[in-house]
């Protein structure tokens, strides 16, 4: 026969709880600060991937470049 063995019920540590919970609202009040905080100008969050991408574009050139002129194509 098996013999059934009963497990103790713990409750939460109360001290602990009030702390998470502390946490949380400080978490979520500093997440709805940000949200609330002034975005970016539109014209910046479409400037700054062009600048990157010319650069690259910039950059890709010349590497392509320097590499047909030292194989001599």
């Amino acid at each position: 026969m098996i013999e059934r063995i009963e497990l103790p019920t713990y409750e939460p540590d109360r001290a602990r709880d009030a702390r998470v919970r502390a946490r949380c609202h400080v978490a979520l009040e500093q997440r709805r600060r940000r949200q609330l905080a002034p975005a970016r100008p539109a014209w910046r969050g479409r400037l700054e991937p062009a600048i990157v991408g010319v650069l690259c574009s910039v950059y890709l050139i010349e590497v392509l470049s320097r590499a047909l002129r030292l194989y001599s194509f």
